[in-house]
């Protein structure tokens, strides 16, 4: 039995996953959280913390900003499904994406992690605000 979660385990890293570090956005008094996954991009963003970026809407299914610099990628995983909160890359363009609600398969988006309910709704309703961006350290 222990072999098999293993193996999943293992799995799921290697599809980045599984949550290593938790960052926080904040605008004004509201807080939210995102899980990072486990993978070199993820990495990558947390080596650029504290950011302070604005998103702006992009289509329909998501909200966009633009990192001061390109994130590493190592081996991560180039391809994702997103579903509503997922925190993407989009490698072309060099930008963080957020899902607002699911998009068909992609090439060139690299899967960083997940935001909680509030942090969603921050990002949504940011509009041209500038939303802060950090770690949050370990206890």
């Amino acid at each position: 039995m222990k072999l098999k979660a293993s193996a999943a385990a293992i799995g799921l890293m290697a599809c980045g996953v599984l949550s290593a570090q938790t960052i926080e956005v904040q605008l004004g008094e509201k807080v939210g959280t995102i899980e990072l996954n486990v993978n070199d991009a993820a990495r990558s963003l947390l080596e650029q913390m504290p950011l302070k970026l604005k998103f702006e809407d992009f289509g329909s299914a998501e909200r966009i900003a633009y990192l001061p610099q390109k994130l590493k990628l190592g081996s991560s995983p180039t391809s994702c499904a997103p579903s509503e909160g997922d925190l993407t890359y989009y490698i072309p363009w060099g930008n963080l994406a957020v899902f607002v609600k699911g998009w068909r398969p992609s090439n060139d988006l690299v899967p960083l992690g997940k935001l909680s309910d509030q942090a969603l709704e921050i990002i949504k309703s940011s509009s041209n605000r500038t939303i802060e961006i950090k770690a949050v350290r370990s206890k």
